[in-house]
């Protein structure tokens, strides 16, 4: 049986064409972004280049697609690999602030969600955009005092929560109201500031539960995520901090090349199933890092 909301019909060949030729040239900055992090940036290693290109480009690819995973995976396998928390958090949002707007407006353009002006998504997003404020701002100043030991384990500990409530919510449902929708915006803003993830899987099974079709609540998230990274990024650099750009140029890179994949890949996937897997990997990954700090 095809549940409503969640499976649509498929885009035409001649539709798919046009698509292709029309977002064509999204590679081309991705690639350019990757081969600058190469040359003109002495201080990566190639290997770790690439690797941080894949990781970002597969995680972008779930996240454009599902609305979440981007930064509540790559995070803690970024500081698995031994990345700094301080380092990660800021680069990770300003890459998601692109890719997000980026995602947003493929979404909008194939149909998966109406974001115009007078669309039926519109106020939906701004209600979540709104309730970032309050989030980021606390999430911004906690992420600049607290200690480097102690904002990792954080950082642990709320991926881990994020997977799980993925999985322990996933077949309920929660009538849809606007208070709550701003209560989790900003709960899940807060994450996002503090560890660079956990807003995509609050927000989007928040609103899938909340009764929103799976494809518009992707949208939804891709836009109103991609506005909280930049008012994190703008609370960041009023501060004196400082993006690690070597870190950055491979990371949007691949972001940026893996979204016009991920928002026609959407139309074929089985959204409840990469659920579970993206909660179960959450999970895991906060386990990880809790473990590594600990040991």
């Amino acid at each position: 049986m095809v549940r409503r909301g969640i499976f649509k019909r498929q885009p035409t060949l001649g539709s798919n064409a046009a698509a292709r030729e029309k977002n064509g040239g999204s590679g081309g900055p991705g690639l350019a972004l990757f081969a600058a992090a190469i040359l003109l940036h002495g201080g990566i290693d190639p290997v770790d280049a690439l690797l941080i290109f894949a990781l970002c480009f597969v995680c972008e690819l779930i996240d454009s697609g599902l609305g979440m995973g981007y930064g509540t995976i790559l995070t803690p396998t970024l500081l698995l690999l031994g990345y700094d928390a301080h380092d990660i958090v800021p680069t990770i949002l300003l890459s998601e602030l692109l890719s997000g707007f980026t995602a947003a407006f493929f979404h909008n353009e194939i149909r998966n969600v109406q974001l115009g002006l007078h669309g039926r998504d519109f106020w939906p997003a701004v209600v979540l955009a709104a309730g970032s404020v309050a989030g980021v701002s606390v999430g911004v100043v906690l992420a600049l005092n607290l200690p480097k030991g102690s904002l990792n384990l954080g950082v642990g500990i709320i991926i881990l929560a994020s997977g799980f409530f993925v999985l322990l919510h996933s077949r309920r449902h929660i009538a849809y109201r606007r208070w709550k929708m701003v209560l989790l915006s900003i709960v899940a803003s807060f994450n996002k500031a503090v560890s660079g993830g956990g807003y995509g899987p609050l927000v989007t099974s928040g609103q899938v539960l909340s009764g929103v079709s799976g494809k518009a609540s992707v949208g939804i998230t891709s836009f109103a995520e991609a506005f909280t990274c930049l008012l994190a990024v703008s609370l960041f650099l009023s501060q004196g901090e400082h993006l690690n750009v070597v870190l950055f140029v491979p990371m949007c890179a691949g972001a940026l090349l893996s979204v016009p994949f991920s928002v026609f890949i959407i139309s074929v996937t089985r959204e409840h199933l990469l659920k579970t897997i993206i909660g179960v990997v959450t999970m895991l990954m906060g386990a990880l890092t809790i473990l590594k700090i600990a040991s």
